[in-house]
């Protein structure tokens, strides 16, 4: 079960371990990935985020929900770096496009390595709620605050981002049907339909996004948010 935050629910290693420790390992986990260059290197890789995924009880498909929406860019990735990579030993030639098996192959390991950062990244958000989240960023950078990082600030930026993510996503997702019923949906039609399909679609969603940083801020200041060098909390909180 999912809430609105993208939070599965569910009793796992994952789900009890701090979330400043799954920060901290999601930082190492994405170093790890992207330094792996070899075949081997990258099985290895895609083996642990498995076992990550096994763990963590989120369940395969909640995994690589976020794989699907991104197809299309990986898919662009792959042909761009398979095309463009190199111009030695080329497969096929056409004018300034080589397609060779080194671009390919790196293509592959572009396009594998932004996957499991991706599914790493969603077995964060799923595994840890956005308070919990926002609590291990101002855990991470505690010892900045020493040299004048706002790192109040900092955590609750994260936080409310991670909130306002999945509730933007569900409007596209509202508008996208409506817009369907009214005049087709926007992957149908030529190329410009779509594109204007999409540009009708982006205005309602950043007007919808301002709205709502609005409301936020009115309730924030209404319950005694004040920003104040690097404090962001309540009053009621910061009072001895």
């Amino acid at each position: 079960m999912r809430s609105a935050g993208g939070y599965v629910w569910a009793d796992s290693p994952l789900h009890r371990a701090p979330a400043a420790a799954k920060l901290a390992g999601l930082v190492v986990a994405v170093a790890l990935v992207v330094l792996a260059s070899s075949p081997l290197e990258l099985a290895l890789a895609a083996a642990g985020v498995a076992a990550l995924v096994a763990v963590s009880c989120v369940g395969w498909h909640a995994a690589l929900r976020a794989l699907w929406g991104l197809r299309w860019f990986l898919l662009v990735v792959l042909c761009m770096n398979a095309l463009f990579f190199s111009a030695s030993d080329p497969l096929l030639s056409l004018g300034p496009v080589h397609l060779t098996l080194a671009g390919a192959a790196q293509g592959a390991r572009v396009v594998v390595r932004t996957a499991l950062v991706v599914v790493l990244g969603t077995l964060l958000t799923a595994t840890t709620r956005p308070q919990q989240l926002t609590s291990g960023v101002r855990e991470l950078l505690r010892p900045l605050a020493r040299l004048g990082v706002p790192t109040e600030v900092a955590a609750l930026a994260v936080g409310v981002t991670v909130q306002f993510v999945p509730t933007l996503l569900r409007e596209s997702r509202q508008l996208m049907r409506a817009q369907a019923l009214r005049c087709g949906g926007v992957r149908s039609g030529g190329i410009m339909r779509r594109a204007v399909s999409y540009v009708r679609l982006l205005v309602p969603v950043f007007v919808s996004a301002f709205r709502r940083a609005d409301e936020l801020s009115i309730a924030m200041e209404a319950r005694g948010y004040r920003i104040c060098g690097r404090d962001a909390r309540p009053e009621r909180e910061r009072r001895p």
